[in-house]
């Protein structure tokens, strides 16, 4: 297959395998064109590849084999905590073909460089009202060109956003949003089954997100509470509080989007990580191991300083 943007800025030269635990997933790979290799048959990763795993075991063996590889440059996707189907890896796939990645590292730099610059901002465009202030021991998680300039293991969400993450409760959080959110799509994460959690989630959890699909959603959040889901003047709060685990509804992330290329090509009607690169803004709740890590995607949000 001919070179993308992202296969030149991140491989230069080289053509990437496309490295899973997943034969059907592979075959598929095989007919566009790429190179494959699957998880099980490999001690070392190739020089370039494109990282599937479909199952925790898989993403396991995967970071096993990169210590054992001395020379590797290596995009990570796990598909198995967010929708580890066929459909959802190729249109994940297809959304990183699409994806420029220079735009986006240089996207991140410029982001990082605002947000430690000032400590207020105003978050505003497509119907959303948010202020959001970052603390002075506030740090940033960011990805920018030196960070692959050499060998690297790199989770695809690092590639396209700068976010902050609150994810130990006994830690000071290190922003505070308050505010109105126009959310035009929904991702859920959950990394291993919890007994504990109310039977129906997931299918009540995929529920809304179609319907945030179809109809669009606002979210208010105060103080880094958030206090309302509506759709249609419907509230659908208390589902988030049962889903979110023992965090609630209170904010575990704030984070700015970077990937402007794949604006127009996003179906929030699958729970694909590339979803949340998308250009504007996100917050989420939960931790993903005590309940869902529920990310609320808003588009077009532009972030500005306060003077």
């Amino acid at each position: 297959m001919s070179h993308s943007t992202m296969i030149k800025t991140l491989f230069g030269q080289e053509e990437p395998s496309i490295v899973s635990d997943s034969k059907t997933f592979l075959q598929e790979c095989t007919k566009l064109g790429f190179k494959t290799a699957n998880l099980s048959e490999i001690d070392r990763l190739p020089k370039c590849s494109i990282i599937f795993s479909f199952t925790n075991t898989a993403a396991k063996l995967t970071f096993e084999i990169a210590k054992n590889t001395q020379s590797k440059k290596s995009i990570f996707c796990a598909t198995q905590v967010f929708e580890p189907s066929l459909e959802s890896a190729l249109y994940s796939l297809q959304l990183l073909l699409k994806s420029d990645f220079e735009q986006a590292l240089s996207k991140q730099r410029s982001v990082l460089n605002m947000l430690n610059s000032h400590e207020s901002f105003l978050l505003t465009g497509n119907d959303s009202d948010a202020s959001v202030t970052i603390f002075p021991h506030a740090q940033a998680y960011a990805l920018i060109a030196e960070d692959i300039e050499s060998d690297f293991v790199q989770s695809v969400a690092e590639f396209f956003e700068v976010h902050y993450a609150h994810m130990n409760p006994q830690d000071p959080c290190p922003f505070s949003f308050s505010g109105t959110l126009k959310i035009s799509g929904i991702l859920t994460v959950l990394r291993k089954p919890i007994p504990t959690l109310p039977e129906g989630l997931k299918t009540s959890l995929a529920r809304l997100s179609n319907r945030i699909h179809e109809e669009g959603a606002i979210l208010s959040v105060t103080g880094n509470t958030i206090t309302s889901l509506k759709i249609s003047d419907e509230e659908h709060v208390k589902l988030l509080d049962l889903a979110a685990g023992s965090r609630g509804v209170k904010l575990t992330e704030f984070a700015i989007g970077v990937n402007e290329a794949i604006s127009t090509s996003i179906d929030y009607k699958i729970n694909s990580q590339l979803n949340e690169g998308i250009s504007g803004v996100h917050v989420a709740i939960g931790d993903g191991s005590s309940g869902y890590h529920i990310d609320f995607l808003s588009p077009d949000v532009n972030i500005s300083p306060t003077h």
